[in-house]
């Protein structure tokens, strides 16, 4: 079994793509059993993936992430060639997701995002709901502290940064989110997991 989370596999804008455009993952609650033709290839590359892990050489998170990748590709292929069809998140789930993502540090609100989606926030619970399982609030709240954890893994910046960059204009009321969301206060968050 290979879990990996949002916040690992999405630290570039063609990540999130690969996620939630490639039929594998577009619904949340939702599991399937995919045969592969070729079980060594993916049976490869999780060993390598292993390999990687255990022994840590330079760029071994880069390395990790793209062999991930390939996996996703490879499983998204099998699905393809199997005949079973291809399901993806409506447009309108996608460009909300795609909207959150892009517009972290104007801190919108749910009635915001929907009128510059020209939808309604009664549409986009609808739309969460069914690719989610959640609220779109709640959609909004994970897409936030996923990016908040990339953002104090992955960068320079200060915890107070982080909240700016994020729209939070209050530092404290950025971590008490955080700590919320994750169980961990920000500058926790970064001790234990940085590297």
């Amino acid at each position: 079994m290979l879990d990996f989370t949002l916040d690992f596999m999405c630290k570039t804008e063609k990540d999130i793509e690969l996620i939630f455009q490639n039929s594998l993952f577009c619904h949340f609650d939702y599991n399937e059993i995919i045969p592969v033709e070729n079980p060594l290839e993916i049976e490869n590359h999780l060993q390598t993936i292993e390999k990687e892990l255990s022994e840590k050489p330079f760029q071994f998170l880069n390395s990790v992430h793209s062999r991930i990748e390939l996996l996703l590709i490879a499983v998204n292929r099998a699905k393809i060639a199997s005949g079973a069809e291809v399901w993806k998140p409506d447009a309108l789930f996608l460009q909300f997701l795609e909207f959150v993502r892009n517009n972290f540090e104007k801190n919108l609100s749910l009635s915001e995002i929907s009128t510059h989606l020209h939808t309604t926030e009664l549409k986009l619970n609808e739309q969460a709901k069914l690719h989610a399982g959640k609220t779109a609030q709640n959609v909004i709240y994970g897409l936030v502290a996923s990016e908040a954890k990339r953002l104090l893994l992955y960068g320079d910046s200060t915890v107070k940064e982080v909240a700016f960059q994020l729209g939070f204009i209050d530092p404290f009321y950025f971590s008490n989110f955080f700590k919320k969301q994750t169980n961990l206060s920000p500058k926790k968050f970064k001790e234990k997991f940085a590297f």
